[in-house]
């Protein structure tokens, strides 16, 4: 019997009801989700982020904190953590706050308990949020609804900070936070100075925490310890009779908070560029040690582009601004733009102990522009740049790093006659010696270095421009002539269109001994060496003697790899017949090195009487090196 149609029809009819309905339910429940995940991923931050910033521009006057900083410290902010040993390595476990904590949370600890910590110093390196972490603990504490502090943040860097400090009330009840020492331009002159002037202006106050850079202190001294404050009340056993600044580190963030940060900002259907922003940070720790950068990841990422030092993601953070700016404001080109903002930098460095800040007033700026000769107008400036302005019209770098990097571009393209002789801060030193890093490995050149303290440079990286191999290795004929053309080091038969690197030598002497540093390589070199020549088992030996003796205070010399005894080499005659810089002796004229030479039983030998290398020499003298000058 055939089957009744109808019941078919009917049949037909429900099921595909049914697919219509379920599918009705799947959009509607799809199109929910996607509102839920854009409701607690985007739109709860933004009124989180939003509410801290209004209650900020509400409690803070506009005078200390523009608001275009307000905004970049409460968006998308992760709290880090802190340590009681500096993460750069090098801090001796004396006189630190002993913590691993949720930085909110110590300073909690700190602040609602009576404990000997009153004077409170956080330490970071430039770009790790020590302005963003106070201005989020302030906001914070505003919205408490109970055991709310009474706290006053000042940053240093106003002209009037001292006077503000002394106009506030009830001193006693209330905590104090001192933002950023290292542009306080007092301490700049003279830290300890300024630290004690401080301490006499903040005796009454309940706590005091006063942030500052790292390498703001000199490497061979403590943070100042005694602060010259007697404690009021009763002292316990084994307690001193002085208050002690404390410090704390800002940690770089881990694994875990970046990948929270990168959540933040790339919602799950932007996978691919989330994958994009983790590999960027994998192969630029910058980026974790420094939240500033990492808040422009989505610029980087858009760069499609590897970025291996931090001065290449200021250019490009820079450049991205740039083109946003030429694309919004009719008639703005972003060349003149970009001369405009290098050349403030400059001024604001270079008068920031006449001005007391490192701030310029809008009245100035039409003045610098026709200086500056640049054709650009003002309003294109005030209303749109790298800079913010404050509630009384001054105007300042969004982030101080940007205005160091400004610095340095421009003090590169200067003629060396005009370089200003202002010592740079550490983290200008950080990106002039990226910089002519670089320079050395795209193309072995390097700008005009007259007028540059490269000894300072050095001394703030503990990293040389040019890093030489200081392990003997066995060479043939081939590998050297690959090395020198690598470095472009001038040999005779070899490389003889060679310029060889540049250098910056600085001789002294030490226990009666000559030295030569080299703030290139970051070597350190005898300044002569053995009196007589010898064969390379008499040569090992006299190192040996040397060492044991403690040549200038020193015992770890070594004979020069051949990289290292190249790295002499100058191009033409410069110490009589000789090819070697006039700061060394001229008897050396034949050095040993340390390299054996492939399939032979010799070792290879730099002539700078010949101006090349080779390993037909039975008699040479030594001249030793050091490869780390910094460390005795």
């Amino acid at each position: 019997m055939a089957p009744d149609s109808t019941l078919v029809t009917v049949a037909s009819s429900s099921v595909a009801d049914w697919v219509k309905v379920t599918g009705s339910i799947i959009a509607i429940l799809s199109g929910l989700t996607s509102i839920a995940v854009v409701f607690f991923t985007r739109f709860l931050p933004w009124c989180r982020d939003f509410r801290k910033k209004r209650s900020l521009e509400k409690h803070l006057s506009g005078a200390l904190y523009p608001v275009g900083i307000l905004e970049q410290a409460t968006r998308n902010y992760i709290e880090p953590f802190c340590q009681s040993i500096d993460p750069s390595g090098g801090e001796d476990a004396k006189l630190v706050y002993s913590t691993k904590e949720n930085i909110f949370q110590a300073m909690d600890n700190n602040l609602y308990h009576p404990t000997e910590y009153r004077y409170l110093i956080l330490l970071a390196d430039s770009g790790m949020g020590k302005t963003s972490f106070l201005l989020n603990y302030y906001v914070r504490n505003i919205r408490r609804l109970r055991n709310k502090l009474d706290i006053v943040l000042l940053p240093l860097g106003i002209p009037d900070v001292d006077e503000r400090i002394q106009k506030i009330k009830n001193q006693q009840k209330k905590v104090l936070f001192l933002d950023a020492l290292d542009e306080d331009t007092l301490a700049i002159v003279d830290h300890k100075e300024r630290l004690r002037q401080l301490i006499k202006l903040t005796k009454e106050f309940k706590k005091i925490v006063i942030t500052c850079r790292t390498q703001f202190f000199p490497k061979d001294e403590e943070i100042p310890g005694p602060t010259g404050i007697v404690r009021v009340h009763p002292l316990r056993a084994g307690q001193k009779a002085e208050y002690v600044f404390h410090k704390i580190y800002l940690s770089p963030f881990n694994d875990k908070q970046v990948s929270h940060y990168l959540r933040r900002h790339y919602p799950v259907w932007q996978f691919r560029q989330r994958k994009r922003a983790c590999e960027l940070v994998q192969k630029m720790p910058d980026l974790k040690i420094r939240p500033m950068l990492l808040a422009h990841i989505k610029d980087l990422v858009a760069a499609e582009r590897d970025f291996y030092y931090s001065f290449q993601i200021y250019e490009e953070m820079i450049e991205a601004w740039l083109l946003r700016e030429e694309g919004r404001v009719e008639g703005l080109n972003k060349e003149p733009l970009r001369q405009f903002c290098e050349r403030l930098a400059v001024d604001i460095y270079l008068n920031r102990q006449e001005r007391k800040s490192e701030r310029v007033a809008r009245s100035l700026i039409t003045e610098l522009i026709q200086q500056f000769g640049i054709k650009v107008d003002d309003w294109q400036l005030t209303g749109r740049s790298l800079l913010n302005r404050d509630a009384l019209g001054n105007y300042k770098f969004a982030h101080r790093s940007i205005m160091e990097y400004l610095y340095v571009l421009q003090l590169l393209k200067m003629p060396s006659a005009q370089r200003p002789t202002l010592p740079l801060t550490d983290q200008m030193n950080i990106f002039l010696a990226d910089m002519l890093r670089f320079s050395f490995e795209t193309d072995h050149s390097m700008p005009d270095l007259a007028g540059l303290d490269l000894a300072a440079v050095y001394d703030v990286t503990s990293k040389p421009i040019l890093q030489l191999r200081s392990q003997s290795m066995t060479l043939d004929s081939n590998n050297v002539s690959a090395m020198l053309k690598k470095y472009n080091f001038y040999d005779r038969d070899r490389n003889k269109s060679g310029t060889g690197n540049p250098h910056v030598y600085r001789v002294e002497e030490k226990d009666g001994q000559a030295i030569v540093h080299d703030a290139i390589t970051g070597l350190m070199w005898q300044k002569g060496g053995s009196s007589k020549t010898m064969i390379y088992k008499d040569a090992k030996k006299w190192l040996r003697e040397i060492n044991r003796n403690g040549y200038a205070g020193y015992h770890d010399w070594h004979l020069p790899t051949l990289e290292e005894a190249m790295s002499l080499m100058e191009p033409k005659q410069k110490n009589g017949d000789l090819y070697i810089d006039p700061a060394f002796d001229a008897k050396q004229r034949y050095i040993w090195t340390c390299d054996p030479v492939q399939d032979e039983p010799w070792f290879w030998v730099v002539s700078f009487y010949d101006g090349d290398c080779g390993h037909l020499y039975s008699f040479n003298s030594v001249r030793a090196v050091r490869s780390r000058p910094s460390s005795g």
